[in-house]
């Protein structure tokens, strides 16, 4: 000890305040005991890093969770809605479509995954936009934007085409090909003020006729190969009503809360059958209630009962409360009906404890 002291530390002897804190132990620990073969690297880690094993695990099984997503985020012609449109694409009855529905009942993916069939993926033929009360006509047609000016000592001001004016004229110069735009929210803008006179172009009997654009004085058109794909929530207080001028510029489907889709979709996930039917009763409840119903992607991710009363604590109870604002008998009954639906009774408990003491 004093070798150490003196010779790696410099000192004569510790101060008061660390003696009796380092002192060599009589006591003999024993060897561990050899292992006869290596352990794998799983069960290195599970020994050494179990919380490093878990993260890995959980990275691998995300991976395969966004694989298996991005496997679904095409459509086939057996598709109900994609059979739709399709058909009136070929009829030239509509090349402009309105996914029109409550939340919750898929509009938004719907949309992405017909603009990913119908260009069979290609990112450059389509343009995802969300519209809101500040976006107007010179971000979505042509507008002036600030450049640079000639002499390079200031800011000067150029009459530019704008998003949905630049993917039609890349559109226009590609006829062998089908260019979507997918519009969400397009009652959360204001629709004549942000579309103008391309309004009316969205017809199919105009497609292809040539317009001056007032801004610029240029000519332009909607080529037929430019597909519209918008989405709104019809009984939503927007900014703009969707009126019935507005709706004769685009092709209607109707997408309600569907307990078929609930129900597949939770049985693909391997839901415990007591958890779906408690799952599906929740969603009749609720769509018997709320004026407009309640969409059912709002349950997909159930997995558990445990699962089902976060997403009524979280999803249900303000809306639920907000849709019977004035009718409060109504919503005391229903949430009563509710947390019957989703309270586990200790019968229940007991089943569970002795189906996991037979499977273990």
């Amino acid at each position: 000890m004093s070798h150490f002291l003196e010779t790696e530390l410099g000192l004569s002897d510790f101060k008061p305040p660390y003696k009796s804190r380092f002192k060599l132990s009589d006591h003999k620990v024993p060897w561990p005991s050899f292992l006869s073969e290596r352990p794998s690297n799983e069960e290195y880690l599970s020994e050494l890093a179990p919380k490093l094993l878990a993260h890995l695990n959980l990275k691998a099984s995300y991976g395969e969770t966004k694989k298996a997503e991005s496997e679904e985020t095409t459509l086939t012609e057996d598709d109900p809605v994609y059979s739709t449109i399709l058909g009136a694409m070929h009829a030239k009855e509509s090349f402009s479509f309105l996914l029109a529905g409550p939340p919750g009942t898929g509009k938004t993916s719907y949309a992405r995954k017909l603009a990913t069939t119908i260009t069979a993926g290609e990112k450059d033929q389509t343009l995802f936009l969300q519209f809101h009360p500040a976006i107007g006509y010179d971000d979505f047609i042509e507008g002036f934007r600030p450049a640079e000016s000639s002499d390079g000592k200031g800011v000067t001001y150029k009459l530019e085409p704008r998003l949905f004016l630049n993917f039609s004229e890349k559109a226009s110069k590609n006829p062998g090909k089908t260019y979507v735009a997918v519009i969400d929210e397009l009652n959360r803008g204001d629709i004549a003020r942000v579309f103008g006179e391309v309004l009316t172009y969205l017809e199919v009997d105009y497609r292809g006729q040539h317009f001056t654009l007032p801004f610029s004085g240029n000519s332009a058109h909607l080529p037929e190969n430019l597909v519209v794909i918008a989405t709104a929530n019809p009984y939503d207080r927007s900014v703009t009503e969707l009126d019935d001028a507005l709706l004769r510029r685009f092709w209607v489907v109707d997408l309600e809360p569907s307990e078929a889709i609930l129900k597949e979709k939770l049985q693909s996930n391997h839901v415990p059958s007591d958890v779906i039917s408690r799952t599906v009763h929740l969603f009749n409840i609720l769509n018997e209630v709320f004026p407009h119903g309640f969409g059912h992607t709002n349950f997909l991710k159930v997995k558990s009962v445990e699962d089902l009363n976060e997403v009524w604590s979280g999803r249900v109870s303000l809306p639920l409360k907000r849709a019977l604002i004035h009718d409060k008998a109504t919503f005391d009954a229903t949430k009563a009906k509710i947390e019957e639906v989703i309270t586990v009774q200790p019968e229940e408990d007991e089943e569970t404890e002795e189906e996991g003491v037979e499977n273990g």
